[in-house]
């Protein structure tokens, strides 16, 4: 009874007389509304001060989005268009005012502003008159259209009164119908989308991923396929000499056999759905129409018709690379990879083979192109030939005789297939003589050399292997500030930490101290800029070790106990001041701490 007592009194309190709900309380008060006004007016003066400022006029749209004064709004954007109407972000953000307006909270009172398409299509017009050449405004014109289509949609579908669904009427026999044939309910009303398309690529005609940008905005939305296959269409036949175009055109065709599984192409001819009802004129028809659409959605067969057409080294190296991602998209699906699946993976490394025949034969040897099929064939289980076409590309080829990355794969693929590293050192020293010490290749060639080499000397130490690793070392230091020719090299700190570690095995402190000390305190790399996370992350790793092995030292160094620490000392200013410059205030300031604990502790 008293639960029930104590509900009766919480229902009376949210009710008022007659059972109406109380209106929630307010927190403004009638001085407020002034203030806002002189907030407006200071607004507008200091705009009427500086015209071409537009940061005072985003500032007022912000104060006025807070506010709700949607009618000042409008006046503030028209304001701003009209000092600054080059500025496409301005349309954008108006149009989007008139047709979306605010989204009201659960506890404000009325309707939010917003909702006018029609006023959203003229700004966006206006603007498109003065920058016909916006890519911006054309997309956020075509995406109106689509975001009014999806509302008038769900309007119908609310009021439950029905779409109608079109016949396709064939051209040959205009009695017969195919009702069950799949067509967006919506067709008709998607005229405007498509004249804004057409409209769109008339102004930059010249642009493929302009057009691809229309598909990724159609895929936001319900039942656009129509649209799709239009943009597609136009692609194909205005793109044919571009290799983005064929690329785009293989992705789309995975991404519609993702969404429809019946649309899938790399199914063989033997596992096509068979039909049984008739050889009728229709029939066949239908059956021509299925198989060439699955020949169009195959993007195997559209990599191929690419690779065939169009005979450049841009054109095998972007379908080598799409080739690699569908691999791991395919191997993404699951943990079992099902037979289907395996069969699709096959056929991609059919056409990369394909794709290194056609390069070969076409004599297409660009420097990373003979990088690439290099890499293909390795991966594909065939080191070496991989080997005898790389071979035969140094030995002939200028270009890739001169270049550090054909170098690094041939010492790469040579000592895979011989299983001996010392095979890789002697390719390694050779390029080191014909790459001159300025290119960035040089580095690169050096570093993979002084790695071997290191690795080697683990195994087998000898006197001329740690004289090439110490002459290695000072090289690097003395270029270190080249940028690496490719980014997942291996960092400076991290190899030299790796040779402080095999100095370390031998017992013998002062070489350990000369290695971190030509890097930390004669070189230059601290202050060289521009590096990356993980190199200072790399860094902090040597910065530690570096302390840790002088702290060691120190509890056995008898009379040199004192150099030690004054070695320590410089060790902890050097870490504060590199990180410090850096950026990194808060690791610099924990060096900081752990040299005033080491003094407090002497």
């Amino acid at each position: 009874m008293a639960r029930k007592a104590a509900q009766e009194r919480e229902e009376k309190k949210s009710t008022g007389e007659g059972g109406k709900p109380n209106k929630p309380k307010s927190n403004s008060s009638i001085g407020d509304a002034s203030i806002v006004q002189h907030i407006h007016l200071l607004y507008t003066r200091a705009k009427r001060k500086w015209k071409e400022d537009l940061t005072f006029h985003i500032q007022h749209a912000e104060f006025a989005k807070e506010k709700k004064s949607h009618t000042m709004l409008s006046k503030i954007y028209a304001e701003a268009l009209q000092m600054h109407p080059r500025n496409t972000s301005l349309w954008i953000e108006a149009a989007s005012h008139e047709y979306f307006g605010y989204v009201a909270n659960k506890n404000d009172q009325g309707m939010s502003g917003g909702g006018s398409i029609k006023s959203a299509r003229v700004l966006l017009q206006r603007g498109l008159r003065v920058n016909s050449d916006s890519q911006g405004l054309w997309l956020q014109s075509f995406c109106l259209e689509l975001h009014y289509i999806q509302k008038l949609r769900g309007r119908r579908e609310l009021l439950q009164l029905g779409l109608k669904r079109p016949k396709i009427v064939e051209n040959n026999d205009s009695d017969d119908s195919d009702e069950n044939a799949p067509i967006e309910s919506f067709c008709e009303d998607a005229k405007l989308p498509r004249i804004i398309f057409k409209n769109a690529i008339m102004a930059v005609p010249s642009d493929v991923v302009f057009r691809i940008k229309f598909i990724d905005q159609c895929r936001l939305f319900p039942q656009t396929q129509v649209i799709i296959d239009e943009i597609m269409t136009s692609i194909e036949e205005d793109f044919g000499e571009v290799e983005e175009a064929w690329i785009a055109r293989a992705r789309f065709a995975i991404d519609s056999s993702t969404e429809s599984p019946e649309r899938i192409g790399f199914l063989a001819s033997s596992q096509l759905e068979e039909r049984d009802d008739g050889d009728s004129p229709s029939k066949r028809k239908h059956d021509e129409i299925d198989t060439a659409q699955k020949v169009r959605d195959d993007p195997l067969q559209i990599l191929n018709e690419a690779t065939d057409s169009i005979q450049t080294s841009k054109m095998f190296i972007e379908t080598i690379a799409f080739a690699r991602s569908y691999i791991n998209h395919l191997c993404s699906s699951g943990d079992e990879l099902s037979a289907a699946t395996k069969r699709q993976i096959m056929s991609v490394g059919m056409l990369l083979k394909n794709v290194v025949r056609k390069v070969i034969e076409n004599g297409l040897l660009s420097t990373e192109l003979v990088v690439e099929c290099s890499t293909v064939l390795t991966e594909l289980g065939s080191p070496t030939k991989a080997l005898d076409f790389i071979e035969e590309v140094m030995g002939g080829n200028d270009d890739c005789r001169s270049c550090a990355k054909c170098w690094l794969k041939y010492a790469e693929i040579k000592a895979r297939v011989v299983g001996d590293l010392s095979t890789s050192c002697k390719i390694l020293r050779k390029a080191l003589k014909l790459i001159p010490l300025h290119d960035k290749g040089h580095k690169s060639l050096l570093l993979k050399l002084f790695s071997d080499v290191l690795v080697l000397s683990s195994t087998e130490s000898s006197s001329p292997r740690e004289k090439e690793l110490a002459s290695l070392y000072d090289k690097i230091l003395l270029i270190n500030h080249q940028k690496n020719v490719s980014e997942d090299m291996v960092s400076l700190p991290s190899l030299a930490l790796a040779y402080m570690k095999h100095m370390t095995s031998k017992g013998d402190m002062e070489p350990v101290r000369k290695v971190y000390s030509k890097l930390v305190f004669i070189s230059n790399y601290p202050k060289t800029p521009g590096k990356l996370d993980r190199e200072m992350m790399d860094m902090r790793s040597l910065f530690d070790q570096c302390i840790i092995i002088e702290k060691i030292a120190s509890k056995y160094g008898g009379k040199e106990a004192k150099g030690q620490k004054r070695q320590m000392a410089r060790l902890y200013d050097a870490a504060f001041l590199f990180f410090n410059q850096n950026g990194y205030s808060g690791i610099a300031d924990k060096y900081t701490r752990m040299k005033n604990k080491e003094i407090a502790m002497r």
